[in-house]
């Protein structure tokens, strides 16, 4: 009989992953492994308003910081024509081939920015990028422009 219960006990006493455990004093411990955190990476800034960890930091969020994309331009291989960025702040000009993409980045802490794009010498684009913006550009292969904004 003291050798069933001993049995039972040891038994009780061994740790499983994810179970409860009895200690002695009649406490419990969870032996479960604690949940790990999941990584979520964030590489460019997102419309909910929380700020990206590579595009702003605390001294300058919600604005953009230095060195933070203001506008990229991808151009498809198909297209065949002329794509001109031009980011009137920073004097820049430059031509984008097919199968090409350009990324302006800022020079200062929450510039804004006047952008022009041309395709085929005809403007097809023409936005100011605030302090707290970013914008997507492509040129698809009929010479069409698509936008997507980011918004800090």
């Amino acid at each position: 009989m003291n050798r069933r219960q001993l049995l039972s006990i040891s038994a009780l006493s061994i740790p499983l992953s994810g179970c409860v455990e009895w200690d002695f004093d009649g406490t419990t411990e969870n032996n479960s492994p604690a949940p790990k955190a999941t990584d979520t990476p964030s590489k460019t800034a997102t419309e909910t308003g929380t700020p990206p960890s590579e595009v702003s930091t605390p001294e300058c969020w919600p604005s953009m910081c230095e060195g933070s994309k203001l506008v990229e331009v991808q151009v498809v291989g198909g297209f065949s024509g002329a794509v001109v960025i031009i980011a009137i702040c920073q004097d820049k000009e430059l031509s984008i081939h097919p199968g090409q993409s350009v990324q302006i980045n800022r020079d200062t802490d929450a510039q804004t920015c006047r952008i022009v794009l041309s395709v085929d010498g005809k403007q097809a684009f023409s936005e100011t990028v605030n302090s707290h913006q970013s914008v997507n550009l492509t040129v698809d292969s009929d010479g069409e422009v698509t936008e997507r904004w980011i918004v800090q």
